[in-house]
Parts: structure tokens; C-alpha cells; sequence
């Protein structure tokens, strides 16, 4: 593992709003997988911070979808 990565996307992160809301695991959690997608890229600690916020956009705006499509399939959601 990339350690300064690692640190750098964790300190992002803590910096949007609605992730920094989620509790410590679910955090960690949101961190270790878009750390898994971003150590994939092209020189990933190059990567802008423009970049990683947009790309913590495009997975909370995935993560969401997801979640809406399942509605109403397991849960009363009155």
C-alpha cells in the first residue's frame, strides 16, 4: 500500500461533507475503496485533487443509484 496515497485521499475525504458524516468504519471503508480505484490509474499520486474530488462525486452519485434502485425492494419504505 501506498502510504502517502493512502493519506492523501483519507484527507480529502475528510473534507466532503457528506463523507465526513459517515461513521469511522463506513469512512474507512468509502477511503479503502476509492483508494483501490485511484492506485489503478496512471501515476496515481500525481493525480490532481480537482480529480479525486470528481472521482468521490462519480461514487457517491454510483453508490446512490444503486441504493435508489433497490428501494422498496426489502424494506417498508413508507
Amino acid at each position: 500500500m501506498n502510504e502517502t496515497l493512502y493519506k492523501r485521499l483519507e484527507d480529502i475525504c475528510a473534507r466532503e461533507y457528506v463523507i465526513n458524516k459517515l461513521t469511522k468504519d463506513k469512512f474507512r471503508t468509502f477511503v479503502d475503496f476509492l483508494y483501490d480505484d485511484i492506485k489503478t490509474w496512471d501515476k496515481p499520486i500525481s493525480v490532481s485533487e480537482l480529480d479525486i474530488i470528481h472521482r468521490i462525486g462519480e461514487h457517491l452519485s454510483y453508490m446512490v443509484s444503486l441504493s435508489l434502485d433497490d428501494t422498496h425492494t426489502t424494506t417498508n419504505h413508507d
